[in-house]
């Protein structure tokens, strides 16, 4: 073997090493209940390969409860980070994002996190009942991530997001999305 190649063999273990433990960073913090094997819906795992090649694409996944929707979001992260993702990824629910944004509980530096993140995930939005102050901050952030073209995904059981979130930000989430309809039985109850 030439030093060259020793060097390259070198460089391949180092950097599979390394994607192994950005793919253990992020499944850490995944949930058990989203551990299920499974094979990803191609489209998803087409955006999900194209993140990683660099292409910035916001993702809103419908579909009605159970459908896996959810799941799928820990699955394209994994897979995103698996064929070579950078950056950071923040998975979280509406409900985790709406205490950020509440008056009374505000987190600056959570709302910075998500602003920041190199990807967002956001589940279950239409699970949250939105405030004026409550839009006026997911207004900030989605424009925020807009701007910067920081690709965010959305998970909702209901379709119409601009009757949900508003014209503006739903233009912001919808701008250059791939929108993917889940569809099938609650999977919760299949077990």
């Amino acid at each position: 073997m030439t030093p060259e190649q020793v060097n390259e063999e070198a460089n391949a273990i180092w950097e599979a090493e390394r994607r192994e433990r950005l793919v253990g960073n992020l499944l850490k913090n995944r949930p058990a209940a989203f551990a299920d094997p499974g094979d990803l819906n191609p489209r998803l795992k087409a955006w999900a390969i194209a993140l990683a090649g660099g292409v910035t694409q916001n993702l809103v996944l419908t579909g009605p409860v159970g459908a896996g929707k959810t799941w799928a979001v820990w699955k394209a992260a994994e897979t995103a980070v698996r064929y070579g993702y950078e950056g950071s990824v923040v998975i979280t629910t509406a409900a985790r994002l709406r205490r950020i944004i509440a008056p009374s509980t505000a987190e600056p530096q959570e709302f910075t996190r998500y602003c920041e993140a190199g990807l967002l995930a956001v589940d279950d939005i239409a699970a949250m009942r939105l405030s004026e102050w409550d839009l006026d901050h997911l207004g900030e952030l989605a424009d925020i991530r807009w701007a910067a073209k920081a690709p965010t995904v959305i998970t909702s059981n209901k379709t119409k997001l601009s009757e949900l979130l508003g014209p503006r930000i739903s233009s912001r989430i919808q701008h250059n999305a791939l929108t993917v309809a889940l569809d099938g039985p609650d999977r919760r109850r299949q077990k």
